[in-house]
């Protein structure tokens, strides 16, 4: 294990014209700001701030709505995108100049196979041997040997505790009171029982969050690429009241009349929803894609070290759909 050192360098090495490496990683390079993003302006916003002027403003895969960062302290009309410092980054943005240097010497490897397919019928078939093994030979050891993506000086995962970090019983106890207290303030009345039986589901709703968390940490722990992306994520600052609406006039009425409006909560939680399946596959496509790697390594060896017996394809899908993935979340 080594730690990426020369940024420059590995961005050279990349394929840069990826998105992934022409936004997240420069903005890495730069050590530029990112919890400030210019969106539309605020004055197209109603009192929800629900953008009513359609998709163009709208960059992710969420259709109907898309949550915003903090307001900004000035109380200025910019809206922000939800964002976290930058050293909070810089895990997954390793992983993601880790992926597209996989994926730029696949490709070279990919291109030096069609030259040698082209060239068959010539003298000059075998003269892409020596530097398709020299590729073979640089994608080995970033597989066998990956960069670290975590420092010691790296923050770590957050996850808040929902009741404040109070004891057992005395946290859910404040948080059934805060609710009511909501409730109150909506006009929405509900009856004795209901308010009684409110804490022992908040009791069982912390048990499950203790659960969850002890199993992601589990995960984490196994998993270097699944840990980078959760700093970020787990620390990433939202807007709990405001979000951006992209829908048409005549679907937010009807929505409204139908009481399926979503609240800000509703959408944070999609988002991160979304970012956790990306952060996943981002996973899972890394590990099949070494997997893939170390049997077409296996059948070189089995047939005398010939490099033509290494079938490229398979592996060059799967980095593709990994940076895909890296470049969505």
């Amino acid at each position: 294990m080594h730690p990426i050192t020369n940024i420059p360098i590995l961005l050279l090495a990349c394929n840069t014209r990826r998105s992934f490496v022409i936004t997240t990683c420069t903005s890495f390079v730069s050590v530029a700001s990112i919890s400030n993003i210019a969106s539309p302006p605020a004055d197209a916003l109603d009192s929800t701030t629900q953008n009513e002027t359609g998709a163009n403003s709208a960059s992710s895969d969420l259709y109907l709505a898309r949550p915003m960062g903090p307001s900004s302290k000035d109380g200025g009309n910019q809206i922000t995108r939800p964002s976290a410092p930058i050293e909070y980054l810089l895990p997954a943005t390793r992983v993601g100049v880790y992926i597209y240097q996989l994926l730029a010497l696949t490709e070279e490897l990919d291109a030096l196979t069609q030259q040698t397919a082209q060239n068959e019928a010539t003298a000059d078939a075998n003269k892409t041997t020596p530097s398709k093994n020299k590729t073979r030979q640089k994608l080995d050891d970033l597989f066998t040997n990956p960069p670290v993506f975590i420092l010691s000086s790296d923050p770590s995962p957050s996850r808040k505790d929902p009741y404040n970090n109070l004891p057992p019983i005395v946290g859910e106890l404040v948080t059934a009171t805060q609710k009511q207290k909501q409730r109150q303030q909506n006009s929405i009345s509900v009856g004795l029982a209901p308010q009684f039986f409110e804490v022992g589901e908040l009791i069982g709703e912390r048990r499950a969050w203790d659960r969850i968390v002890k199993a992601e940490t589990t995960r984490e722990n196994a998993s270097e690429v699944r840990r980078a992306f959760n700093i970020y994520t787990t620390n990433l600052n939202f807007n709990p009241e405001k979000y951006v609406y992209s829908g048409s006039a005549e679907e937010k009425k009807r929505m409204i009349r139908e009481d399926k409006m979503p609240t800000a909560v509703d959408v944070i939680r999609s988002d991160l929803d979304a970012r956790d399946l990306y952060r996943n596959m981002v996973q899972t496509k890394l590990e099949d894609a070494k997997a893939e790697f170390l049997f077409q390594a296996k059948q070189v060896e089995e047939n005398n070290g010939d490099v033509d017996r290494f079938e490229v394809s398979e592996l060059l899908s799967l980095l593709r759909d990994a940076a895909t993935a890296a470049d969505k979340w």
